[in-house]
């Protein structure tokens, strides 16, 4: 049995379809209408999507003005002080900051935000230092604020546990804006700053910072990302350019692409740095085509195409914001804000500090990713223990609506092996297409005498089911064991579950679409008006218990292995995104928990291997 599970029927198969099925969801940015339309649509798009990552947050958050801690000055005798801060970027959460001020500051000067990349060092990383020391010598104000998981902010080095909050309905990414938005709030505040000209930059994370603040808060005058994202259209092939789940949040692809985001900085001054040899990410050879080509026409549109620039960067070419890229910035900033400085670095190299000069201290209890959606699971429960449950009708029509839920119109066989025989059990392979788009490989499994049907499906694939399909063996049922989406010879990296998301599809919806499908057309196959259905792992007890949630009368007994009690216990321990990633589907948790989907799946018999009966047993 062992052999006929294992046996790899699909091949590279799976993989072209996920390909072509994420290519279908993700839209390219096109030829520019007219300019009214264009700015017309630009405006909506902006509130469109800050509505989308705002979902599920408290209101006025936007508007509120941060809260400012002054934690001291580093006086460094060298024409600028650095001042110590930290303000709160998000209710509970602190932001340390620095703030690089020259000392003869007169009069309104430019200012630029400088988020940090994905570095550990945080603020106090040197290439850092290099760049906005260099800016404060140069008669500029330059803002160097902490990233969530970095520096001192290393509380939180999983940027995936956003997917805790999306659980709960509260888009996470929200957070990550907000706290980039309230720097730019504080950096606009500062008596000296010039709000006609300020600049945002960063390296990696920084970069991709400051393509999502400067697209959607025009008060960025100037931008000039580094080697910090591309469309996700262009990601979908490149492992290496995906990210973390803030840059491709739950659904923003149905709005908009970073094609279209960069287009969004038009008509401002714009410098698109990217590294040609980066050993991390966005390589320029996949960069130029797909963010600065495609976005050329809208800035020739607003009569604006001098204003946005290239450079490829191949010294040293890896994922840097050195002394070459530093260079091309300052020398962008003398050309549109009126500078007249060196084109190089000013002396830095006798100038840096350490992180523990550097820091400014945070509240013993400073809010975390994990703190803020535990809160969320808290408000969840006391909002849903007041509110009066859905009539069964109603409650399937939100679930797959939750879903995304797909119907599959055409569901088909296309191949089925000729069977053989081992101790006495029928094997047959089976491929079933569901629409032309999903194909999924299915062992069945026929004893001698059988008596019902089961169809099985595991978090580990047909390939670990044999546990499972002799169960159903041993008590005479003809056995199915499919891999459906994200398992066996379907399986996929956890970063592409996160792709299906931001293209307003969910990798959950899927699996469960998958699986009455299944039970559907394994009926047929069977001649049985319900079948039984068997799941094991973490993930497959919940696909199982949706499907028959939503479809009782297609399911004779529900037996699952593993399930948990409650989704709230993917918060509670917490559970890694990369290892779950379907069941952070967003809002679920917010509207339906696994004791709702229970009640839903009556009079189904439901067991757990490791809990015993979840629903008593009932004659049917």
């Amino acid at each position: 049995m062992q052999r006929a599970l294992s046996q790899q029927v699909l091949g590279k198969k799976a993989h072209r379809e996920l390909l072509a099925f994420l290519d279908r969801q993700l839209p390219r940015l096109g030829a520019p209408p007219t300019r009214r339309v264009w700015e017309g649509r630009a405006a909506q798009i902006r509130q469109q999507l800050l509505d989308l990552f705002f979902r599920g947050h408290a209101p006025g958050l936007l508007e509120a003005q941060p809260r400012v801690e002054w934690r001291g000055v580093i006086e460094t005798g060298k024409g600028y002080r650095i001042r110590k801060l930290r303000y709160e970027g998000y209710p509970g959460l602190w932001v340390p900051a620095l703030l690089y001020e020259p000392t003869a500051l007169r009069g309104k000067a430019p200012a630029v935000l400088n988020p940090n990349g994905h570095h550990p060092g945080g603020k106090a990383m040197d290439y850092k230092q290099a760049r906005c020391l260099n800016l404060a010598k140069r008669g500029v104000l330059a803002l160097s604020t902490e990233f969530i998981g970095m520096g001192e902010l290393r509380a939180d080095a999983d940027h995936n546990r956003i997917g805790l909050l999306d659980l709960c309905g509260v888009a996470g990414v929200g957070v990550f804006y907000l706290l980039m938005k309230r720097g730019l709030d504080l950096l606009l505040a500062h008596p000296h700053t010039d709000p006609e000209r300020v600049a945002m930059t960063g390296l990696s994370g920084g970069g991709w910072q400051t393509a999502l603040l400067s697209a959607l808060d025009e008060r960025v005058r100037a931008i000039a990302p580094v080697a910090g994202y591309t469309p996700v259209w262009q990601r979908k092939g490149c492992m290496e350019d995906i990210g973390d789940l803030e840059q491709v949040p739950a659904d923003l692809c149905t709005l908009a692409d970073f094609d279209t985001l960069t287009a969004l900085f038009a008509p401002r001054p714009t410098l698109l740095t990217y590294n040609r040899h980066d050993d991390c990410c966005f390589q320029t050879r996949r960069a130029k085509k797909s963010v600065y080509q495609p976005a050329k026409p809208y800035f020739a549109l607003l009569d604006a195409a001098d204003q946005l620039s290239f450079h490829d960067n191949v010294d040293p070419g890896t994922h840097n914001y050195e002394a070459d890229n530093r260079s091309q910035f300052y020398q962008f900033l003398d050309l549109h804000f009126g500078l007249r400085t060196p084109a190089g670095d000013l002396p830095w190299k006798g100038e840096l500090r350490s992180e523990a000069e550097l820091n400014a201290g945070l509240p013993p209890d400073n809010a975390t990713l994990h703190s803020l959606a535990q809160a969320a699971l808290r408000r969840v429960k006391a909002t849903r223990a007041r509110r009066k449950p859905l009539a069964p009708a109603a409650a399937r029509k939100r679930l797959k609506a939750l879903l995304c839920l797909p119907a599959y119109a055409r569901v088909e066989g296309i191949k089925s092996s000729a069977a053989r025989r081992s101790q006495g059990t029928e094997i047959r392979q089976h491929l079933l297409s569901l629409d032309g788009i999903w194909t999924l490989p299915i062992t069945e499994l026929i004893p001698a005498g059988a008596r019902g049907a089961e169809l099985v499906i595991a978090d580990g694939g047909r390939r670990s089911a044999a546990y499972w399909a002799n169960q159903a063996l041993a008590v005479e049922r003809r056995v199915l064991v499919a891999d459906v989406f994200g398992t066996g010879e379907n399986t996929c990296s956890w970063q592409h579950h996160m792709l299906v998301s931001t293209a307003g599809q969910r990798s959950l919806g899927i699996q469960v679409g998958q699986v009455l499908a299944l039970l559907n057309w394994a009926g047929r196959l069977c001649r049985q008006s319900g079948l039984h259905l068997r799941a094991a792992g973490q993930l497959m007890p919940v696909v199982a218990l949706l499907a028959a949630a939503l479809e009782p009368a297609w399911v004779k007994t529900l037996t699952t292995a593993s399930l948990m009690d409650t989704l709230g216990r993917l918060i509670d321990w917490p559970v890694a995104y990369a290892s779950a990633a379907p069941l952070f589907c967003f809002g679920l948790l917010a509207e339906f928990d696994l004791p709702d989907l229970i009640e839903l799946c009556a009079p189904i018999p439901i067991r757990d291997g490791n809990r015993g009966p979840l629903r008593a047993d009932r004659p049917r």
